[in-house]
């Protein structure tokens, strides 16, 4: 056979499949098309036009340009220093919780020697996951009860009535007994081990080396410098992504609230997502609550700025 047509037969098997390739990346283009149009409408619109919003006075239908003057008016809302005293004692909560009790959870069943029994106790510890978080804190309030609830009738049957409360009407115990529930949907707060992060801890400690921990093994290290000294550094990636995830969900939610005290009583349980729920829909003042999402977005992302700078792991991934 000449030479060219060994070429030119070449040439063409190998044209074949760039023009397949094309097609099957248009029809995969043209598949995801459908969900990129869901989340441009349902999420970046909402989005983008919060920023625009938040420059006029809105009552959701009629609207005029007031520049920064939304901003300004954030300083004199009596709801803000509440607010922001109570965003920080949950989110301090929350970040307790998910940085201790699903990382000691993780690390036991890293650590078990039977697989069969880390299976179970993983599937013990991500079952809440499948529950609605609205089961979560209504099982809550029937604790709370201040008549039947069993932690007041377990103060009056050990004797110690007098430290029985009201405690989500209560000014000095509300939001401290908000602490306990944890605050957005995507984990389960004290006393649960939070199935997410547990799983995102999980996944950092199987990926560390067993021959690196074998080793510190034979020179004579305990379980706890084991994992002080190797794991965890090498898990730090999976620690920055928990405390972000906690922080953003905390600062945005308001789901256990607008449950249980509707901000009250006062303003001792109120929150800046809550506030900004209040304003849209009880006041119809879009606006205001366009800039308060906004603000609440600028500190969300200036926190996850933060935290990826000060929480850098030798683990990260370094594209070329």
């Amino acid at each position: 056979m000449p030479t060219f047509e060994l070429q030119k037969r070449r040439l063409n098997t190998q044209a074949r499949p760039t023009s397949g390739r094309a097609r099957n990346n248009f029809l995969i283009y043209l598949c995801l098309l459908p969900g990129l149009l869901f989340l441009f409408v349902f999420s970046y619109y909402p989005f983008f036009s919060a920023f625009y919003f938040s420059l006029f006075q809105w009552d959701g239908v009629n609207s005029s340009y007031i520049g920064l003057q939304n901003f300004a008016s954030i300083a004199d809302d009596d709801r803000l220093f509440p607010a922001i005293k109570n965003i920080v004692i949950l989110t301090a909560a929350g970040v307790l919780w998910a940085l201790t009790l699903p990382l000691i959870g993780a690390v036991c069943i890293n650590n078990f020697k039977s697989s069969k029994t880390a299976r179970v106790y993983l599937v013990i510890f991500t079952i809440p996951m499948v529950i609605p978080w609205v089961v979560t804190v209504l099982v809550w309030q029937v604790l709370y009860d201040p008549i039947d609830g069993p932690i007041n009738r377990f103060l009056y049957f050990i004797g110690l009535s007098q430290f029985a409360k009201a405690w989500l009407a209560d000014y000095e115990t509300a939001i401290w007994a908000l602490t306990f529930i944890g605050g957005g949907n995507t984990g389960v707060a004290f006393p649960f081990v939070a199935g997410l992060n547990l799983l995102v801890y999980l996944a950092g400690l199987i990926n560390v080396p067993s021959e690196v921990k074998e080793a510190a093994k034979l020179e004579g290290a305990t379980s706890w410098q084991v994992f002080y000294r190797i794991e965890l550094p090498l898990i730090r990636t999976q620690v920055r992504i928990n405390l972000i995830m906690t922080i953003i969900t905390q600062l945005q939610a308001f789901q256990t609230v607008i449950l249980l005290t509707r901000g009250g009583p006062g303003y001792a349980t109120m929150v800046p997502g809550f506030a900004m729920y209040q304003d849209a829909f009880f006041f119809s003042k879009m606006g205001y609550a366009s800039t308060l999402g906004v603000v609440l977005f600028l500190i969300m992302m200036l926190i996850t700025v933060v935290v990826n700078k000060s929480l850098k792991s030798p683990t990260d991934f370094k594209p070329d």
